[in-house]
């Protein structure tokens, strides 16, 4: 069995004012995380790899767009962003040099340390910190980390807010071991899912951080604890405890003025000073797109990572990037659905998958081991948030499983009112639904449109069958003029 490493393992290479976390892909000016676009971080791994020798421009572009040809401009734009972002010739530094008609060379002293050498400790030597190592990289979501990256430490409340399985606490996670070095007094995971009583928050607040019992002492002292010091709390999984989760951030935060907190949950806290921040699934590439330009989307990417890692030698071909893109859109570029799915390609191979997703709750079953049981299987996943719904956001979830097209407010509350919910409890239930990311909100023709993910539907519709108003809902709406029925579900005609 695989043991977690922790981040301290991480190394580091100094060079003038700046720190370059390898593991985290990370890059310290001092304390402040500095911005550079992933290309410009590859050539800039590549430079301080070879430092003091020249690297050929043919390298760098086989390094950096490995499936991609690109011209040479490309690469000279990027070093053009690398020399900027590090003031390259201001007050006499010098760091990249342009070797002519041979390549560059990282021209500046880099030295290497650890980074527990770097990290925030205790006195007696301990790390501030208790975040996992990463055992797998993460795909696609560079952009919404380095947005966050900017936000954080002027943010003092972030929530992340997403579906199940769409990486919420993965991304929480890599910001953690991101911005370890700049919270001085540390940075602190609370995994709350395991919590079943809504007043232990606090208590399981406090014993992550080292702190007697809060039995035995007034809340309001975890507070003052944290009063004086300069860290990160995230507390993952919120959902099932939101109002107590809110109610406390809310006081902390007023207690505790250098503290800052990461939240990740399925609807937003609702709390004063809350940034939100909503996750989509991965990026599905059209249909017909070609397999260099295909394998650049972070679906894909992903599928194909977990499918060699569970086939040794796995290479995707021509012929199959359209089914494989198939495969992502039914899943809805959902990371948990895509790693599931592609755990199943060794048995069914990859069109014998695509015929099963129809059943894709049944088939996607199989994840971790090590997981949390609600990230062992989509069902159970998706029975986590569903049990968190009241009853009319559960009837509204069920009537709108029946629609494959995106619906108006208008048509919704038309089609979903009946004598045991007016129009004012449908409308409340569709908000809901909203915040607590079952339903998605596209605009068509400049009208706010809503829609059940592929998965969600099918799991709603799974609810709807199985309940005593099934055959009511199929008669209402097999008449209506809008609708047919298809294999048990229903169609906009």
């Amino acid at each position: 069995m695989n043991e977690l490493r922790t981040i301290q393992t991480d190394v580091v290479m100094e060079f003038g004012p700046f720190h370059y976390y390898v593991q985290r892909r990370l890059i310290l000016q001092g304390d402040r995380p500095l911005r550079l676009g992933s290309r410009a971080l590859d050539i800039l791994h590549l430079l301080l790899e070879h430092a003091g020798n020249v690297v050929s421009k043919e390298t760098i572009l086989a390094r950096v767009w490995p499936t991609t040809v690109v011209e040479e401009i490309n690469l000279r734009v990027h070093i053009a962003a690398l020399r900027r972002a590090l003031s390259d010739g201001k007050g006499g530094k010098h760091y990249i040099a342009n070797i002519p008609q041979r390549g560059y060379s990282f021209i500046a002293d880099v030295q290497l340390t650890s980074a527990d050498e770097l990290a925030p400790h205790e006195p007696n030597g301990k790390p501030l910190h208790n975040l996992p190592g990463r055992l797998s990289p993460i795909f696609g979501r560079d952009a919404v980390v380095d947005e966050l990256i900017r936000k954080l430490p002027t943010r003092r409340l972030m929530t992340l807010v997403g579906a199940g399985g769409m990486g919420k606490t993965t991304i929480a996670l890599r910001l953690a071991e991101l911005l370890l070095p700049h919270y001085h007094d540390g940075v602190y995971l609370i995994d709350l899912s395991v919590l079943v009583d809504p007043t232990l928050v606090a208590a399981k607040v406090a014993r992550t951080l080292g702190l007697a019992p809060l039995s035995e002492h007034d809340p309001c002292d975890l507070g003052r604890y944290l009063n004086s010091r300069h860290l990160l709390l995230v507390l993952d999984n919120c959902e099932h405890l939101i109002e107590n989760c809110a109610a406390l951030i809310e006081g902390l935060l007023r207690n505790a003025p250098r503290l800052t907190i990461l939240a990740t949950s399925r609807e937003p806290l609702l709390t004063d000073g809350e940034c939100v921040q909503r996750l989509d699934g991965l990026t599905i590439p059209p249909r017909s797109l070609a397999l260099e330009a295909a394998i650049g989307c972070s679906a894909v990417q992903l599928f194909v990572a977990r499918v060699e890692a569970h086939l040794p030698g796995f290479v995707l071909r021509e012929q199959d990037v359209a089914v494989v893109i198939e495969i992502c859109r039914r899943l809805d570029g959902i990371p948990l659905a895509i790693e599931l799915a592609a755990a199943q390609v060794g048995m069914l191979g990859l069109r014998g998958l695509l015929g099963q997703l129809e059943h894709c709750l049944q088939l996607l079953t199989h994840g971790r081991r090590t997981a949390a049981s609600r990230h062992q299987s989509l069902r159970a996943t998706l029975d986590w948030s569903y049990a968190l719904l009241s009853p009319s956001e559960r009837t509204v979830l069920q009537r709108f499983s029946v629609f494959k097209a995106a619906l108006s407010l208008d048509m919704a509350l038309s089609l979903i009112n009946c004598m045991q919910l007016q129009e004012a409890q449908v409308f409340e239930a569709i908000t809901q639904l909203v915040a607590k990311s079952w339903l998605e909100v596209e605009m068509i023709d400049s009208v706010v449109h809503y829609r059940l993910l592929n998965t969600s539907r099918t799991y709603a519709l799974e609810m709807l069958r199985g309940s005593d108003e099934n055959r009511q809902v199929l008669q209402r709406y097999a008449g209506h003029k809008n609708m047919r029925v298809i294999q048990g579900g229903y169609k906009q005609s």
